[in-house]
C-alpha cells in the first residue's frame, strides 16, 4: 500500500481510498494512477502512457487527454494548480506529490521514498545490488517473452480474418467530425463537421490519400446527417442524399455535386468540388426520423420514424420514383420501436434494430423479395445501432456499456468477435468502407456540464473535466442537488452542494443502469428516479457518500412500464406522476404512494406537475391541445375523479415538440428546439406575455427551485471518423 497526498492506493486489492473511504475507479485510471504513483517526480511521457496502457493496440490521440483529466476529476486535482499531477509542456505528466511505502516507510521528502533506521531497511540497502541484478534479469526475460507472444499474435492476426485491432484516423481536426460516407471511388471522404462556434454541420470532403480537404459550399443547406454518396449519370457529378433535421423544416433531400475544372490547389485544400443544385425529396416535419437507408437499385428510401415525434419508432419506405410513401411489413413496434436499419450490400435484406419497453434490443432481418421476416439474437442490453456486414450474413454492432467496442457476430449472436476497440465514446451512423473489407465509424467526445442559468447567492461550478454531467435534481430546503454522471464510467447518482466545488457519489452499481429522470420532493426527504424504464421511490437518506447505495431494490420499485417513459415529478407528498408514450400518445400514469396503486384521472391528460412552492395545487397538461390546466391538490382515494375538484383552464398552451416541463413559483418552464437551438423557456402561468427564455448548448436536462435554475448543457465537443485497416 502506498500514500500520497490524501489518497492511500492499494495495488493488491486495486482499491483507492480517501480519508478511510473507498473512491470508485475505473481500471485503466487505477493503472494510469499506478504508473505515476509508481514514479513520483519523474516525467512520464505520453508514449510512456501509452507503453504500458494500452500495449500492441493503436488508441485515438484523444485517449490520453480523457484519461488523464479523469484522473485529475477523480484526486480532485485542479490542472491549472495541480496538487497532484503537472503537466510539462511537450514532455509529458508528473506527479508531484510525495508518496510513502506504508508497509516498510514512513517518512518522505518531495519526490523521494526515504526509509527507516532499522535493521530490515538496513537489510534492504545491503541487498539492493542484488535486487537490481534480480530484476533487470526479470525485465529481459519478460522482454523476450514479450517479443515471442507478439511474434506468436501478429502470425495469427495473419492467419485470422476476424481479428482487426488496428484502425486509421482519417481526420483529426478540432471539433466533431461524423457522419461519414466514403464516394465510391475509394479515394474520396465525404463527412459533417460541427463544432460549438458553429450553430449547423459543415460538408467537408477529403482525399485519404493525398490528405487535400475542401469544405464544400452548400449554398445554405442544412445538412444533419449524410444519407449516401453515389456517383452520378453524368461524368464528374455526385449525388448527395443528405437529411435535414431542422424541426420546423424537416426533410430528405438530394444535392448534385460537380467537379470544377481549372482549380487553383494549395497544399492544404483542394476546391474541385462545387454545390450545383438540390431537390427536396420529400417533407417529413410531422415526424422525427431516427435512422434512413438509400437503396440504390429499387431507387427506394427507408427511413424510421416517431409518429407525431413521439415512439414507437415505424419504418416507412419512400419510392423515388412513383413519390409514394408506404409501411414496410414489420413486427408490431413495442417500446421505443424499430430505430435502426439497414439495407444488406446486396440488396436483398433489410436490417431492423428494435428495442421494446424491456431495454433490451432485438435483432430482425426483413427480407425484401418474399417480405418475410426472421428473429435474430437478442441483447441483454440496449443497441443504438447495428449494421450489415460486407457479406450480407454477419452484422456489426456496439457492444454492452462501457466497452468502446465495435463486434462482428453472426444473426443469431454466435462468432462473436470485436473489431474495433477504443477509448472514446462511439457515434453513431457505421458504414462499410466500398473496399468489401473495411468498416467506417466516427468515436465522439461529448463533455456534458452542469451549469447555472439563474444561480443562487456563493456558488461554486463543480469542475466535471470531461465526461458526462446531467439531469440535475435541486433540493428545496437545502442547498444540495443530485445529477447523473458517469465520471466511474457508469451512470451514477452524485451529490452536489451550491458553495462546494467537488460532488461525492451516492451510488456505486455495479450493474449498468439506463438512468434518466429524477425528481425531489418538496420536503426533501424522498427522490423519485426512473431507471432502465422503470420509477423507484428512494428516501434521501439512502443516498450518501459514506455508503454509497450499491443496487436499485425490489422493496423501492413503484412503477414498471412497456412504454417508454419520458417525465415524472410529485403530485402530492403521497402521489407520482409519470408520463409514458404509448403509440405515439403521452399518457399520464398517476401512482398512489401508500399501495402503488395506478390511479385513473378522468380526461385525457400528458402530464401531471406539482409546484413546489405552491403545494395547493396541482397541474395537467392536457394531450393533443397542449393546454395547460390548474386544480386543487388531488387526494388518492380509489379513484382521483379530477370532476370533483375545481378544474381552470390557464392561458398556456404549450407549442408542439416541446419537452422537459416543470412548475415553479406559478411560472411553467419547458425545452423547445427551434431553427437549430434549442431553448429553455421559462412563461408565468398568471402573465404570459412576460415570457422569457434562455438558449443552450445542445440540452440533457435541467431543474428549477425557488426561482434558482441549473442547465445540463454541451461545454465541449470533439471527434474523429476513422476506418479499420483488414
Amino acid at each position: 500500500m502506498m500514500k500520497f497526498g490524501e489518497f492511500t492506493l492499494d495495488n493488491k486489492q486495486a482499491r483507492l481510498s480517501c480519508q478511510d473511504k473507498e473512491l470508485p475507479i475505473e481500471p485503466k485510471l487505477f493503472e494510469l494512477l499506478l504508473l505515476f504513483v509508481n514514479q513520483p517526480n519523474t516525467i512520464i511521457s505520453r508514449q510512456d502512457i501509452l507503453d504500458n496502457l494500452w500495449a500492441g493496440s493503436l488508441v485515438t490521440d484523444n485517449a490520453i487527454n480523457k484519461l488523464v483529466a479523469n484522473l485529475r476529476k477523480v484526486l480532485a486535482d485542479d490542472p491549472k494548480n495541480p496538487r497532484y499531477i503537472q503537466t510539462v509542456p511537450k514532455r509529458g505528466y508528473r506527479l508531484i506529490c510525495e508518496v510513502t511505502l506504508l508497509e516498510s516507510f514512513n517518512s518522505t521528502v518531495k519526490g523521494q521514498i526515504i526509509t527507516e533506521a532499522t535493521s530490515e531497511t538496513n537489510n534492504y540497502k545491503q541487498h539492493l545490488p542484488n535486487k537490481r541484478k534480480n530484476n533487470l534479469i526479470i525485465a529481459l526475460l519478460f522482454l523476450l517473452c514479450s517479443l515471442l507472444l507478439w511474434q506468436v499474435f501478429s502470425e495469427n492476426d495473419k492467419k485470422s480474418n476476424n481479428n482487426n485491432r488496428y484502425t486509421l484516423e482519417l481526420t483529426r481536426a478540432h471539433g466533431a467530425e461524423e457522419s461519414a460516407r466514403m464516394h465510391p471511388d475509394n479515394n474520396h471522404l465525404y463527412y459533417l463537421k460541427k463544432n460549438l462556434k458553429n450553430t449547423g454541420y459543415q460538408l467537408w470532403i477529403k482525399n485519404i490519400h493525398t490528405a487535400k480537404i475542401q469544405q464544400v459550399d452548400s449554398d445554405k443547406a442544412n445538412i444533419s446527417s449524410i444519407i449516401a454518396v453515389v456517383s452520378g449519370l453524368k461524368s464528374g457529378t455526385t449525388n448527395l442524399f443528405y437529411l435535414d433535421k431542422k424541426q420546423d423544416n424537416c426533410g430528405v433531400y438530394q444535392a448534385t455535386l460537380t467537379q470544377m475544372a481549372h482549380v487553383i490547389e494549395t497544399s492544404k485544400t483542394n476546391k474541385q468540388i462545387q454545390w450545383q443544385q438540390t431537390e427536396k425529396l420529400f417533407d417529413c416535419s410531422d415526424k422525427r426520423i431516427k435512422d434512413i437507408d438509400y437503396h440504390a437499385s429499387k431507387q427506394i428510401i427507408y427511413y424510421t420514424a416517431q409518429p407525431q415525434n413521439f415512439w414507437p419508432n415505424q419504418i416507412y419506405a419512400f419510392n423515388l420514383t412513383t413519390k409514394k410513401h408506404s409501411f414496410v411489413t414489420q413486427v408490431e413496434p413495442l417500446g421505443w420501436g424499430h430505430h435502426s436499419i439497414d439495407i444488406s450490400p446486396d440488396g436483398n435484406k433489410l436490417l431492423i434494430m428494435s428495442t421494446n419497453g424491456d431495454y433490451k434490443t432485438q435483432l430482425l432481418v426483413l427480407n425484401l423479395l418474399n417480405n418475410e421476416i426472421t428473429e435474430g439474437f437478442k441483447f441483454d442490453y440496449p443497441v443504438t445501432e447495428a449494421i450489415w456486414h460486407h457479406d450480407s450474413e454477419q452484422v456489426y454492432y456496439y457492444a454492452a456499456h462501457p466497452a468502446h467496442q465495435i463486434i462482428k457476430s453472426n444473426l443469431n449472436g454466435k462468432n462473436a468477435t470485436p473489431v474495433v476497440s477504443v477509448s472514446e465514446y462511439l457515434s453513431p451512423q457505421m458504414s462499410l468502407f466500398p473496399d468489401g473489407k473495411n468498416l467506417l465509424f466516427s468515436t465522439e467526445q461529448k463533455n456534458f456540464s452542469n451549469r447555472w442559468v439563474v444561480p443562487p447567492n456563493q456558488v461554486n461550478d463543480i469542475d466535471n473535466s470531461t465526461v458526462y454531467d446531467i439531469n440535475p435534481a435541486l433540493f428545496h430546503q437545502s442547498s444540495q442537488y443530485l445529477f447523473i454522471s458517469k465520471r466511474s464510467s457508469r451512470r451514477q447518482l452524485y451529490l452536489g452542494r451550491y458553495d462546494v466545488k467537488q460532488a461525492e457519489i451516492v451510488t456505486n452499481f455495479s450493474q449498468s443502469h439506463w438512468i434518466e429522470y429524477m425528481a425531489v420532493s418538496a420536503d426533501d426527504q424522498s427522490l423519485l428516479l426512473s431507471a432502465d424504464n422503470k420509477v423507484y421511490l428512494l428516501p434521501i437518506t439512502a443516498l450518501n457518500g459514506m455508503v454509497p447505495l450499491t443496487t436499485l431494490k425490489k422493496k423501492h420499485l413503484i412503477f414498471t412500464s412497456e412504454h417508454p417513459i419520458i417525465a415524472l415529478d410529485w403530485l402530492s407528498s403521497s402521489g407520482a406522476a409519470i408520463t409514458t408514450v404509448n403509440n405515439g400518445i403521452p399518457e399520464l400514469m398517476v401512482v398512489n404512494l401508500s399501495d402503488n396503486k395506478i390511479q385513473s384521472l378522468i380526461g385525457k391528460w400528458a402530464y401531471g406537475l406539482t409546484d413546489s412552492q405552491h403545494p395547493e395545487y396541482n397541474y395537467l397538461i392536457e394531450q393533443q391541445s397542449n393546454t395547460l390546466y390548474r386544480i386543487n391538490s388531488l387526494t388518492f382515494n380509489d379513484d382521483a375523479d379530477i370532476n370533483q375538484h375545481e378544474l381552470t383552464k390557464t392561458e398556456v398552451t404549450l407549442p408542439n415538440g416541446f419537452f422537459h416541463v416543470k412548475i415553479d413559483g406559478n411560472v411553467l418552464y419547458y425545452g423547445s428546439d427551434e431553427s437549430d437551438s434549442i431553448y429553455l423557456n421559462a412563461v408565468p402561468i398568471n402573465n404570459i406575455d412576460q415570457s422569457s427564455r434562455y438558449i443552450s448548448n445542445d440540452f440533457y436536462g435541467y431543474d428549477v427551485s425557488n426561482g434558482k435554475i441549473i442547465l445540463s448543457d454541451l461545454e465541449s465537443l470533439e471527434g474523429d471518423v476513422h476506418r479499420t485497416m483488414h
